[in-house]
């Protein structure tokens, strides 16, 4: 055989190695998170929990951002809360297991220290005190994370403060003509909207009171004001109206599918069927979710992560979150198994954990991959 024979089938050889064995290899392990399995999600799991029981401080980082280490901190808490009271919905018999990881982040999300930097700005912390016309949207995280402990634990000693910030938050969203309040004095963030909504939608479910006619007349608002034609969620208007001051944002599109689908299933379909049309590349069966619709670009920020050939870390992550509660099957697994290949998930004693992730990135990953159906 000639010399460039040899080379052609080896080259043939290596594109079927790559196209189809690591394909293969993850494709499992996302098929039976898809399907809910327990051991597949008790494995993240038990990582997650540990890291929010073993941290003696607040926040996770110390990079002299207090922003930024606080709202990472709500996130890594949020998130972790999300996952677990997800996995307990659906296995009701793991409820003792998780509640000791449930109630330390609950404990943190309520103590105003975890998000010192809302005080700085406003005056005081939400979680105790908000004056008439101060937006607060950061609380959403917060109560997102109360409102699912409250959903497994209903006697959650912060369950009065789950009821009090619902209802501050409600009546700021739902009389807005834009349907959308501020996070910090002067910033509007329609995905931290979505989060403030997801978490009425939860407590609602949690406290069985129903608030549809609220939500359905807020989203017709809210999608008129911050939904793009291309379907993607704008990431920041200014305060008060519907002017856009930031591209429409796959990042930003993916976690507010997956909050709405707490509250809102047609808003939050309309969102996730944008991802899966408008969002997603493929190759050898490994997806991701592109950060801007065509006709916009950008290098975008701390919520997209990295930014490669169109397509970034924020999008695609968040994204399996929304393609479980919406029931895509196949973008689900596509994306789960790009979160596993370069995530570089690793296991040990039982536990799994993805090693570029950190605490947050795990966190995260836990609540996406165990999103339970809008």
């Amino acid at each position: 055989m000639s010399w460039w024979k040899r080379a052609a089938l080896l080259a043939l050889c290596f594109l079927l190695t790559v196209s189809v064995v690591p394909r293969q290899l993850l494709g499992s392990e996302a098929r039976a998170l898809y399907a809910g399995e327990l051991d597949a999600q008790d494995a993240l799991a038990q990582s997650v929990g540990r890291w929010v029981l073993e941290q003696n401080e607040p926040v996770f980082y110390r990079t002299g951002q207090s922003r930024f280490d606080g709202q990472s901190a709500i996130a890594i808490y949020q998130m972790a809360a999300l996952g677990l009271g997800q996995i307990v919905l659906d296995h009701p018999e793991q409820r003792e297991r998780y509640l000791p990881a449930l109630r330390r982040a609950a404990d943190r999300l309520a103590d105003p220290r975890t998000l010192a930097y809302a005080a700085q700005v406003y005056g005081a912390h939400g979680a105790t005190r908000m004056r008439p016309g101060e937006g607060h949207a950061y609380l959403g995280y917060v109560n997102l994370g109360l409102s699912m402990v409250r959903a497994v634990d209903p006697t959650t000693p912060h369950a009065a403060l789950n009821d009090r910030i619902t209802d501050e938050l409600a009546r700021r969203v739902f009389s807005a003509p834009t349907g959308m309040t501020e996070t910090y004095p002067g910033e509007t963030w329609p995905p931290d909207v979505a989060a403030v909504v997801g978490s009425i939608g939860l407590h609602a479910r949690a406290t069985g009171r129903d608030r549809s006619a609220e939500l359905d007349a807020w989203a017709e608002r809210f999608a008129k004001c911050a939904v793009h034609a291309s379907g993607y969620l704008v990431q920041r208007t200014r305060s008060g109206t519907c002017i856009a001051l930031d591209a429409p944002r796959g990042s930003g599109t993916a976690v507010g599918a997956y909050f709405l689908s707490f509250a809102h299933r047609g808003l939050s379909a309309r969102l996730a069927s944008a991802l899966e049309t408008t969002g997603r590349r493929s190759l050898f069966g490994f997806s991701a979710i592109r950060e801007y619709p065509m006709g916009f670009s950008g290098s975008g920020d701390v919520n997209a992560g990295p930014i490669v050939a169109g397509v970034s870390v924020g999008a695609t992550g968040f994204g399996i979150g929304a393609a479980r509660a919406h029931r895509q099957e196949a973008l689900f697994v596509g994306l789960a198994r790009t979160a596993s290949l370069f995530g570089v998930s690793v296991s040990h004693d039982g536990r799994r954990s993805y090693a570029i992730g950190g605490a947050l990135g795990n966190a995260l990953l836990l609540a996406m991959l165990t999103a339970r159906p809008a």
